[in-house]
């Protein structure tokens, strides 16, 4: 687990430990969870830093989630093609009919 927190991630481009701890572990942690937002400002240097931190990272992570969300767009959308009816075109409905020994029809794929 430890070398996988200090590896890259390919879609946020940042590591788990940066992500979630506010900088680099080269030792196994225990999972952290972030605390809730304070309303009150910081007054030793260390907790400035290290929230200006945070909210850097989380930052960067969503801008590169989103890149990497619109690529997979992009490529997904090359494939779609659209509906080959029109308004008021008639067509061909398909409604089997049930098996006779089926005598419950709510059952019955339409």
């Amino acid at each position: 687990m430890s070398a996988y927190r200090m590896t890259t991630h390919s879609v946020t481009g940042t590591t788990p430990n940066l992500a979630m701890l506010g900088h680099e572990v080269l030792i196994p942690a225990t999972l952290i969870a972030q605390p809730p937002d304070e309303p009150s400002k910081p007054v030793t240097p260390y907790v400035t830093t290290f929230r200006s931190t945070i909210r850097e990272v989380h930052h960067r992570i969503c801008q590169n989630t989103g890149a990497v969300a619109k690529t997979q767009k992009n490529y997904f959308d090359k494939y779609v093609r659209g509906s080959p009816f029109h308004v008021d075109q008639l067509v061909w409905l398909y409604w089997p009919r049930p098996l006779l020994r089926q005598q419950k029809r709510k059952l019955q794929r339409l």
